[in-house]
């Protein structure tokens, strides 16, 4: 089972005073994730203002700092709409990855269904040697990927629940995989939380043998709901979980 880190997330630097936003912060904490148990990361690269970015300059210093830190481990980055709101532009920005070297473009990268124009956008990953993360928020997004040609291509499928009450985020959880496993789609799942519903929905994903998701863009508590110092500590919380411990 793969255990991601997701880094930071579209947080702000204020919530929380080790969120890494910097290249140097995240090629830190990648390489701390890594010695506690992380097997890929996932990252929201920010611009020099701060703010998160698709521009293709920003996407590769912000993964040739964690190539460098942690080389051989995958490394992935977001395209959320809310980056960018206006697709063609958005479109243009991802499209233009596929100019950077090896050492400077994602690996893989999270596309959400649940957002207009989707479809372009993993075309344009796809295009570009980018594996795709499939973002399955809601039970309407299923039928949106299995009408989509190219879904068999996909690297992974993200089942990413929404409630942060963690019985609610679980049954999601449930949900979200009986339908997916009711298709012939054959890519391995991901199944993860947020908030309130993260580490419920890490023990879930455990118990039923998926990938998981843990790090400061989900949730800034470990399991006990103390504020967790990290994203290292948070993955060394998820190996212990793992374990049993």
């Amino acid at each position: 089972m793969l255990l991601k880190v997701c880094l930071n997330g579209a947080r702000a630097a204020t919530d929380h005073p080790r969120l890494p936003i910097l290249p140097e912060a995240l090629a830190r904490d990648a390489a701390a994730c890594h010695a506690a148990g992380a097997g890929a990361f996932h990252v929201h690269p920010r611009a020099a203002h701060g703010g998160e970015s698709l521009d293709a300059a920003d996407i590769g210093v912000a993964v040739s700092a964690i190539r460098h830190a942690c080389p051989g481990v995958p490394v992935g980055v977001s395209t959320g709409a809310w980056i960018a709101p206006e697709l063609t532009a958005r479109h243009a920005r991802v499209a233009s990855w596929k100019a950077l070297s090896a050492e400077t473009r994602p690996d893989f990268a999270s596309v959400n269904l649940s957002e207009p124009g989707w479809e372009s956008i993993a075309d344009a990953l796809l295009d570009a040697g980018i594996g795709v993360e499939a973002g399955v928020w809601f039970p309407e997004d299923v039928p949106r990927l299995t009408a989509w040609p190219r879904a068999a291509e996909c690297l992974r499928i993200l089942v990413e629940t929404q409630s942060s009450q963690p019985e609610a985020a679980c049954q999601e959880a449930r949900t979200l995989v009986d339908l997916l496993r009711a298709t012939r789609l054959t890519p391995p799942l991901l199944v993860h939380g947020s908030e309130g519903g993260a580490w419920a929905v890490l023990g879930w994903a455990r118990r039923h043998g998926f990938d998981m998701r843990i790090g400061l863009e989900d949730t800034l508590t470990l399991p006990d709901d103390q504020r967790a110092e990290d994203n290292a500590a948070l993955v060394a919380a998820a190996v212990r979980s793992l374990r049993g411990q």
